[in-house]
């Protein structure tokens, strides 16, 4: 028994066709120890060298049927091991142009290993819009012209009627079907696939939903081993305050006040980051959430700290609120009213939107109308101009027709906004402002799928803190040796997460990466030593650099925007913080063994046996 199912399942949506495949061999599994890892090797390994060479070229070859899309739970997903109910998806993006893994919750991953998968794999585009039935038993390709259209929440709900309440659903909804690069896709109501334009993949695949169910058991190799390390991690999941407390009851709007005492939280598109109050940030806390509002908890399966919440506002349950999204559509846009925060959520939801860059796109469009730049009709604190223009842009319609395609895309069609349009590679910024802590603009620089929190989680390490961090790390603005190398360690520790799979709030409490080896090779009866998983982690890290490289990726493009290197922080707790990306990235460089054009040096290459790979790109 392994928790390992030992079967792919291959979709050729061309062809109308779906053929098992034999396991992925143990080799593999070891190197790319599985989820996101595993998944991006599947793709980069079926394209070969890109047939482009500018990050243009790739965002439009992501929405072409060469485009391979891969499910791709870890060997953890749906086992004992705390926080097991994620799993990964790999890409090619239509938003950034790069490699790229989302990462996600709900039941879908587990049932798709108990539907005796560890992959589907997904190539080609169909004639009409379609959507995938897999189960155990049952692996079919069905007609979805009757959905096609309809928000996914109806989708969804439509799906479980028809296939049974015990199934799991992921489908796009209007954004998706429009390719529209910000769209994601949801599983469930509350989980999505977030970020880099997923559900513009599967629109351009003609692709509306896939119903996942299966009844197989997953297994442990060594189970009383397993039993023991994983009791372990939970215990001291338990022992932290912010998983064992914090997140546990009051979700991640529980960040909003702690961001804010250390002035990193964005305001008003990052131009009066710090100007905040106590009061006016209360109105949209966790604590305000949590005690003058009924609200309920949805955590993904298999999850101890539970941090989704559903808040009762206005006579409704709205499934989204969470702490980027109430920065996102709250004080990022002068706006501290608590139903309009979670309805906005909610609308891109429905719609199936990346709230994240949904909110960083409000955000360009209010400053660059109020500072006279281009008038998108919509300034500071306009609850209802909020929702018009979130619905505008689900619906593809008004002012949304432009803004859903990004503000990297609208800063190039109206030059005089650039200022205005917070993004890295083309994937626009969360709520963290990167003046405020060294190592989160390194992390935003360097992330593979451009600026994403969640590939190194130094924001947790810098305002939070873990047990397992050195005192003289957690002082916000030092930038040292030291910095450099634990944000390093903090990608490793993405990449891990990512592809065991396993809930990056793990990187909060004191679990290692000894206890992390230990999990895996009980888990899976394949032997992973701590050095074993530190070297698969580089690996990985470093093929999504080879890739992008390839991809026309250059140094220049590790940059954050011009505001953060040259506007120090006007106000708050932070006041006077200023970027030193510039210094940051020659440390950074040095110490990952990358040359001075950010490309890994071949000694590294051949160390971490990607010298095939860097061959076949021609890197």
């Amino acid at each position: 028994m392994s928790s390992i199912m030992g079967k792919t399942l291959h979709v050729d949506l061309t062809k109308g066709k779906i053929t098992e495949g034999k396991g992925i061999e143990e080799k593999l599994w070891k190197q790319y120890i599985g989820g996101r890892g595993l998944g991006e090797k599947l793709i980069w390994d079926h394209i070969g060298k890109p047939p482009y060479s500018t990050p243009d070229e790739a965002r439009e070859f992501a929405l072409t049927p060469e485009n391979r899309y891969v499910i791709m739970p870890g060997p953890l997903t749906g086992t004992p091991a705390p926080t097991s109910g994620r799993f990964a998806t790999a890409f090619i993006s239509p938003h950034s142009g790069t490699t790229s893994a989302c990462i996600a919750g709900s039941r879908f991953g587990m049932l798709t290993k108990r539907a005796g998968y560890d992959a589907i794999i997904i190539d080609g585009k169909a004639d009409n819009p379609c959507y995938l039935y897999i189960t155990d038993e049952t692996q079919e390709i069905h007609d979805a012209s009757d959905l096609w259209g309809k928000i996914t929440y109806e989708t969804n709900d439509i799906l479980l009627e028809k296939h049974g309440k015990r199934a799991c659903v992921g489908c796009i909804g209007p954004a998706g079907e429009m390719c529209a690069p910000i769209a994601n896709i949801a599983h469930g109501k509350n989980s999505f696939a977030g970020r880099t334009g997923a559900g513009a993949v599967w629109g351009s695949k003609n692709l509306k939903a896939v119903v996942v169910n299966g009844k197989q058991k997953i297994g442990i190799a060594k189970p009383e081993e397993f039993k023991e390390i994983n009791r372990k991690v939970t215990a001291l999941i338990k022992e932290k305050p912010t998983t064992g407390e914090y997140l546990r009851t009051r979700g991640t709007i529980v960040l909003m006040h702690v961001e804010n005492m250390h002035g990193t939280l964005g305001v008003k598109n990052f131009s009066e980051t710090g100007n905040l109050s106590y009061e006016d940030c209360n109105k949209i806390s966790g604590e305000t959430f949590w005690n003058n509002h009924l609200w309920d908890r949805s955590p993904c399966y298999g999850c101890p700290i539970g941090c989704h919440r559903q808040l009762y506002i206005n006579g409704k349950f709205l499934p989204q609120a969470e702490y980027e999204l109430t920065w996102g559509f709250g004080t990022n846009l002068g706006n501290l009213d608590p139903y309009i925060v979670t309805k906005a959520g909610e609308i891109c939801g429905r719609y199936g939107m990346d709230g994240i860059s949904a909110g960083n796109i409000l955000g360009y469009a209010m400053e660059s109308t109020v500072k006279g730049a281009h008038d998108f009709g919509i300034t500071w604190g306009d609850g209802e101009g909020i929702l018009r223009v979130v619905e505008e842009m689900g619906k593809g319609v008004g002012v949304g027709a432009e803004l859903q395609m990004g503000v990297k895309r609208c800063a190039e069609k109206y030059p005089e906004t650039a200022d205005y349009a917070m993004h890295i590679k083309g994937n626009e910024l969360p709520a963290y402002d990167p003046r405020t802590m060294a190592g989160v603009d390194l992390g935003y620089a360097t992330s593979p799928r451009g600026a994403d929190h969640m590939k190194s989680y130094m924001v947790g390490c810098n305002t939070l803190g873990t047990q397992i961090t050195p005192k003289e790390l957690l002082e916000r603005t030092v930038l040292n040796k030291d910095k450099i190398t634990f944000t390093i360690g903090m990608q490793h520790e993405s990449v891990f997460y990512d592809s065991a799979v396993l809930c990056l709030f793990l990187a909060l409490t004191p679990v290692g990466v000894e206890d992390n080896a230990s999990l895996l090779s009980t888990a899976t009866g394949i032997d992973m030593s701590t050095s074993d998983l530190i070297t698969s982690e580089e690996r990985i890290f470093n093929g999504e650099r080879l890739w992008n490289t390839a991809s026309g990726f250059t140094a220049d493009d590790d940059s954050v925007p011009k505001r953060f290197t040259t506007e120090q922080t006007p106000y708050g707790g932070s006041k006077g913080t200023i970027s030193r990306l510039s210094k940051a990235k020659k440390m950074f460089y040095e110490e990952r063994g990358w040359g001075k054009d950010g490309v890994p040096e071949p000694w590294l290459t051949k160390y971490l046996d990607l010298d095939e790979m860097r061959k076949t790109l021609g890197v």
